[in-house]
């Protein structure tokens, strides 16, 4: 975490200079600088099928000695199952214009989450079992844009393309409990692992009389991870005792709010 916020404070002093730079020349060419502070909330597609393997096929093994435990009373317990495709998250985005030409800062918090819950509704009072993989993903990204108003000077469009630095981390749970003897427990893992992303975009804006602007847009974005280190000699496995892949990968959309100043 130390190293996290060390790295974002860098980037954020770096890029805060180079704007400076930026609207400097802009004023200094007679260009109106822009700017514009926003929050946006993003959903988007990205095939995690490692996560989505690894909870279900422990679910499927913790499910079959529930099973056998019980045989004879018709195999109760069954396996529920949610994929982590759909990763969500929310960025604030601070960004600076020169006439049609762009720079912005993003920073931001995403997850996808595969989840597999073994319970009977046979026994609702007895053994339940939730397991959890979870990507969580800290974004650092810069962005180049080209900006092109229509003829209402209220909107435009965006198009734009960049690079970051996205921080992950996976954990795993592992959870059970049984209500009728009151026995719960919990068994947690986690690793991390930081990589380069690219993303390109297109985004409409309107921005109201008092500045006040509404946004929305799709992202293309290449975020993937190879594995996850626990610590120097570990790292977070799969349930064939692979090294696990997640990704943000794929198509992203997006709206949100904020200020143009």
């Amino acid at each position: 975490m130390k190293k996290l916020v060390f790295i974002s404070a860098l980037i954020f002093v770096f890029f805060i200079y180079n704007a400076s730079g930026f609207a400097d020349s802009s004023d200094s060419s007679g260009d109106k600088t822009e700017y514009q502070l926003l929050i946006s909330g993003v959903m988007g597609y990205a095939n995690n099928k490692d996560m989505n393997a690894s909870a279900e096929n422990e679910a499927k093994f913790q499910a079959e000695a529930l099973n056998f435990y019980y045989y004879g009373i018709n195999y109760p317990y069954k396996i529920n199952s949610k994929k982590a495709n759909l990763p969500v998250g929310v960025d604030i985005d601070f960004r600076l214009f020169s006439d049609n030409i762009g720079i912005g800062l993003q920073v931001g918090y995403h997850t996808a989450k595969a989840e597999s819950e073994v319970s009977s509704a046979s026994f609702p009072d007895k053994d339940r079992i939730d397991i959890t993989y979870e990507l969580s993903v800290v974004p650092i990204v810069g962005t180049l844009f080209y900006r092109m108003n229509f003829e209402s000077s209220n909107s435009f469009v965006l198009f734009g393309g960049g690079i970051g630095y996205y921080f992950g981390l996976m954990t795993v749970d592992f959870k059970w409990q049984n209500n009728m003897y009151g026995l719960a427990g919990m068994d947690s893992n986690d690793g991390t692992r930081t990589v380069i992303g690219l993303h390109a975009l297109i985004e409409y804006d309107y921005v109201f009389d008092m500045g006040f602007t509404i946004f929305g847009g799709i992202k293309a974005r290449y975020v993937r991870f190879d594995e996850f280190d626990k610590d120097e000699k570990f790292y977070i496995a799969d349930s064939n005792w692979e090294k696990i892949k997640a990704n943000l990968t794929g198509v992203a959309a997006y709206i949100g709010a904020g200020y143009s100043f």
